[in-house]
């Protein structure tokens, strides 16, 4: 009577009574069977637990043994391997009974040949190709730029990135722009290609690097494009009035009047607010030179801050742990507190390390340790650093997170902390 081990994970039950036939899990078993059991054919699987099929094979083959491999992987490779180590024939999984009792009884006929190798296609019906459903946008941030200053470039700017700070917050419906640093051109580029028309920008302060990007701003050259600019009243010039300084032939080859958008600006004050939709926009002073504001915006699950450029405990260089709500340095810090309270997450500046803040007080930016102390009032549940200086390197950048992330755990602050790099994209909030 034939023998017959069947080596697989999972047994094939077959109906031969003409053949003895015994089992084997796997490839220790298997290889003991062949030894006691001594069986003329091995229908062995190619991925078999605990030794491989084809080691199952060459042992077979030097036994006079007949071998079926199986397998699930119909990759030419594996199809090649079976048959020039000696296999009589490469057996396609899944198979019906039907189909190895036929290979079974031309193998003792003497009749086995291997068949030609069949790509995946002969395994599985044709189908039409599955994709998902198209991305149907949410609500996000972007951030485009998060330098201040200047920008920057060079191969040791590669990962946080150049460009000077500009925001994108988008919902399905509405988009709206915080600052227009040079970051704005690449936003600029992809608005074209949406159905936004109606662009909302909000300017914390007038400073060039929160203003450097509008002139190529590819909107602005759009006639179906209506730009809606908010700028804090200035010093001295109103923002129409500093836009047709920058845009003349003296410093732009296109004048503010060849502009093809319709473009409408607007004076912000302290405690404005504004709604777009779904996108509400409340503002409040910042500590910086001349008129500067900072933001917070409320979507529909997600409240948010947004502060660039904003000196907190100006001068101060002792412990953040000692400003409790008691401090007499925090007093004029309080409305700020009360007005960002329970957002989600702050977006907040910390331009100087502890060691640069003694050379740049005064200059409207805050220390790590300064902008720590009064965040801790705050309780956001996140804190996002941008307005990185220009002399911060990628390399500085990832010590200075390391140092955010000392202070907070000083402070015994929950929140986490993340710095902002060109490209950063949050979704779905």
């Amino acid at each position: 009577m034939p023998r017959i081990l069947i080596a697989d994970a999972r047994p094939i039950c077959l109906d031969l009574p003409q053949c003895e036939v015994q089992y084997a899990h796997d490839g220790v078993q298997a290889l003991q069977k062949m030894e006691t059991f001594a069986p003329e054919l091995v229908i062995t699987d190619l991925m078999l637990p605990r030794r491989h099929g084809i080691e199952i094979l060459k042992v077979a083959k030097q036994k006079k043994m007949g071998v079926i491999l199986t397998s699930a992987q119909p990759m030419i490779q594996n199809y090649h391997a079976a048959l020039e180590s000696g296999a009589d024939y490469f057996l396609r999984k899944p198979f019906d009974s039907k189909t190895i009792s036929k290979l079974i009884r031309l193998f003792f006929e003497g009749k086995l040949k291997p068949a030609p190798f069949e790509g995946i296609e002969a395994t599985y019906p044709k189908e039409k190709v599955y994709a998902p459903a198209p991305h149907i946008e949410t609500s996000y941030l972007k951030f485009w730029g998060t330098r201040g200053s200047t920008a920057v470039s060079g191969t040791e700017y590669l990962h946080y990135g150049g460009n000077t700070v500009a925001l994108e917050v988008r919902t399905p419906k509405n988009c709206v722009i915080i600052d227009a640093g040079t970051g704005i051109r690449l936003l600029g580029k992809e608005l074209l290609q949406s159905e936004i028309t109606t662009i909302p920008i909000f300017i914390g302060h007038t400073h060039w690097d929160h203003l450097a990007g509008l002139p190529f701003f590819a909107p602005l050259f759009e006639t179906h494009h209506r730009l809606e600019i908010f700028t804090p009243s200035g010093y001295s010039q109103n923002t129409r009035e500093l836009f047709m300084e920058v845009l003349g032939y003296s410093l732009f080859p296109v004048r503010f009047d060849d502009l093809a958008s319709r473009i409408t600006f607007h004076e912000l004050q302290d405690g404005d607010v504004y709604n777009f939709g779904d996108i509400r926009i409340e503002t409040t002073y910042a500590h910086h030179p001349g008129a500067t504001l900072c933001f917070k915006i409320t979507l529909p699950h997600h409240t948010l801050g947004y502060v660039t450029d904003n000196e907190l405990l100006m001068g101060y260089q002792g412990d953040p742990e000692a400003i409790d709500l008691h401090h007499p340095l925090i007093e004029p810090h309080l409305s700020f507190i009360d007005f960002f309270r329970g957002c989600d997450t702050l977006i907040h500046e910390a331009q100087y390390t502890p060691e640069e803040y003694p050379h740049r007080i005064g200059w409207g930016h805050s220390s790590v340790t300064n902008a720590a102390a009064i965040l801790q009032h705050i309780k956001p549940k996140e804190w996002i650093v941008t307005h990185h200086s220009p002399s911060h390197t990628d390399e500085a950048l990832q010590k200075k997170l390391l140092l955010h992330m000392d202070v907070a755990e000083h402070l015994h602050m929950s929140c986490a902390t993340r710095m902002a790099y060109d490209g950063f994209m949050i979704p779905g909030i």
